[in-house]
């Protein structure tokens, strides 16, 4: 059998959609982990990228500001790494923004885009407010910035199946395993970013998912965040990946297969 060259892979790659990878893009305090259980079902019919562009960005020198941009070309390079040209893109919260930028930016490379929890911009009142208070409670109190997310974060109902006790465990163990170094450039990212001009570029297949619960980008804030988009809504708090992993999962494939169904 006849070796393809590299752009010939690249082409094909490119044309075929039914082996193409899905890329998962985190939000302000997550990470590659959050996904794990969103992954557990994903990966059982397709593979699974999920960059965290966090880790990447924790060792830059921070004499210039972060731009959503900056976000969006660390998820690009690192899935280029490995060795993907075309992919499936979800992004959840600051990690919406960041594919919806990617989207814009990189059109070839994207084939379907799924939005989870997204916002179009920073400056809102309600969400620039949010943001300056996490801001002076990451440098002030991280115990209390914690305890907030999780408040904020999860809906009434799954949040009152812990006990304090666990409650405590969960919040010691955020504390600790956290990289803070990186995390107040990436806050202010949610701050000044504003990617309705991108959004507006989007000639992708486009998935909105909202959470009926969430308390820190509420359904309203990803109303019409790309033109033409499908929308869901799940029985959820902000951290979906967490409460409804299953569903979330589900509603991911059954998107991007029928994209790949019309593509292929």
């Amino acid at each position: 059998m006849k070796k393809l060259t590299k752009s010939e892979e690249e082409r094909s790659q490119l044309s075929s959609g039914k082996e193409l990878p899905i890329v998962l893009v985190h939000g302000t305090m997550g990470k590659s982990e959050d996904w794990s259980r969103v992954v557990e079902q994903l990966s059982k019919s397709r593979s699974v990228i999920r960059p965290d562009y966090a880790e990447r960005i924790a060792g830059r020198n921070p004499a210039k500001a972060l731009a959503i941009k900056d976000l969006a070309d660390e998820v690009v390079v690192a899935v280029k790494a490995k060795g993907k040209q075309r992919f499936d893109l979800v992004g959840n919260s600051l990690g919406a923004a960041v594919a919806t930028c990617i989207a814009a930016e990189y059109p070839e490379l994207v084939r379907s885009l799924v939005l989870v929890s997204g916002f179009s911009r920073g400056s809102d009142p309600r969400l620039s407010l949010q943001f300056k208070l996490w801001l002076r409670l990451v440098s002030s109190d991280k115990t209390a910035f914690s305890q907030l997310l999780l408040v904020n974060g999860l809906s009434p109902a799954y949040f009152s199946a812990f006990d304090e006790p666990t409650l405590d465990g969960i919040i010691e163990n955020f504390i600790a395993s956290t990289d803070w170094r990186p995390v107040e450039e990436i806050i202010r990212v949610d701050l000044g970013l504003d990617v309705r001009e991108y959004a507006k570029r989007i000639k992708n297949p486009t998935l909105l998912i909202t959470a009926k619960h969430d308390q820190i980008v509420p359904p309203t804030y990803s109303e019409n965040l790309v033109p033409n988009a499908k929308t869901i809504q799940l029985d959820s708090g902000h951290l979906i990946f967490l409460e409804k992993p299953v569903d979330l999962a589900s509603a991911i494939l059954s998107f991007c297969q029928t994209q790949a169904g019309a593509r292929s």
